[in-house]
């Protein structure tokens, strides 16, 4: 019976972790569905021609921002971010870092509803108010958030294929309208504006920072560190690829106009008489990518809250944090506010928590180390 019950337990336990295909495929939809909104648009104005080589020096340097990270998680394994900050910094100060990622992961997934619900009502529901569709949104949340990560990484990892078949079908068919020469100059309004406007928004890759609230529950701790690596690289791929295709479509002038460039994109896919206005599947594929966003921060929302007041079970916050949610998402006033505030002030603020925080415990753990060396 003992032994019964014990494996029984194993079961259960196991049935709770994450498999690492599932982590990556949540973790590259994170940081690929900013994509679907006015990610592309906001690069054609800081960038010009240059803006999808703004994606891709952010995602190198967001590369050399995870290694810190990365190290961490391998060097303490089992724990998450939030537990590692207490373990080195001490209850009060890994408490305060505890909070600044709250204040993270609620202003993204505030913002992000926000800006989700109103593509929706421009694109498709131009006359049901706001309110419902953030409520529909807010319902998937409650529901995901209270069915556990694990259910969410096993939606991602349903639905990644086919969000990756509609990106290449979407750069595939805008082909036939591109034109390399919309690149030019390649380096845009000059190398050192690229260079600034790149550091600045390596935030573009910042909801890499799930990967150290989600770490303990991967089921082979041995493979953490590659997830991060691995989902980065490819969301630099999709980000910059569409980016650039956006840009050889439309020119960057025209894209700087546009609110959702990708879902013109895919306005332009035809065959022939019989293949039409395709963008009906795409809005399919386009809503399901905004709930896993919005879900995995959402999801390190109530994680964040409770480390940092000490509540071991968050389930009964859900509730209550989507309240907060939906109330933060209805200050600004309009959607070009929205986007305003997030892709170029509050978002600013983001690599401080995502990358500079995982520097400063990287500090204190070589610190660490280095007196206990000398001390032995």
């Amino acid at each position: 019976m003992h032994q019964t019950g014990t494996k029984e337990m194993m079961m259960m336990k196991n049935d709770m972790m994450i498999g690492h295909r599932e982590a990556l495929t949540l973790l590259v939809t994170l940081m690929s569905g900013q994509v679907f909104l006015s990610m592309p648009r906001n690069m054609a104005l800081l960038g010009d021609t240059a803006g999808w080589l703004i994606v891709l020096l952010s995602g190198i340097f967001s590369l050399i921002g995870y290694y810190f990270l990365a190290s961490l998680l391998k060097e303490y394994p089992g724990l998450d971010i939030l537990q590692i900050s207490q373990s080195l910094c001490g209850k009060y100060l890994g408490t305060l870092f505890s909070i600044i990622f709250f204040l993270f992961f609620l202003s993204i997934s505030s913002l992000m509803l926000r800006q989700f619900a109103e593509s929706f009502i421009i694109s498709i529901l131009p006359n049901t108010p706001i309110s419902i569709v953030c409520f529909f949104f807010l319902f998937l949340l409650v529901y995901g958030a209270i069915q556990g990560i694990e259910t969410l990484t096993r939606v991602a990892w349903f639905f990644g294929p086919y969000l990756l078949l509609a990106f290449i079908v979407t750069i595939g068919f805008s082909m036939p309208y591109a034109d390399l020469q919309l690149l030019l100059p390649i380096l845009g309004k000059g190398p050192l504006t690229l260079l600034k406007h790149s550091v600045f928004h390596i935030s573009l890759f910042s909801n890499v920072i799930l990967l150290g609230v989600i770490a303990p529950k991967i089921r082979e701790q041995d493979k953490v560190s590659r997830i991060g690596l691995y989902s980065l690289i490819l969301a630099i791929v999709i980000n910059t690829l569409v980016t650039a295709t956006v840009l050889i479509t439309f020119n960057y002038t025209s894209t700087s106009k546009l609110v959702f460039p990708i879902f013109q994109l895919t306005r332009l896919i035809t065959l022939g008489e019989f293949i039409q206005r395709t963008e009906a599947i795409f809005v399919f594929l386009w809503f399901f990518t905004a709930a896993i966003l919005m879900g995995g921060m959402f999801y390190g929302t109530v994680i964040s809250f409770s480390h940092s007041f000490g509540i071991t079970n968050y389930r009964p916050l859900v509730f209550a944090m989507a309240i907060l949610i939906f109330t933060i998402s209805l200050f600004p006033s309009s959607m070009t506010e929205t986007v305003d505030l997030d892709a170029f002030i509050v978002s600013k603020y983001y690599p401080l928590v995502t990358f500079g925080i995982p520097l400063l415990l990287w500090i204190v753990s070589r610190l660490k180390k280095k007196g206990i060396n000398t001390n032995g």
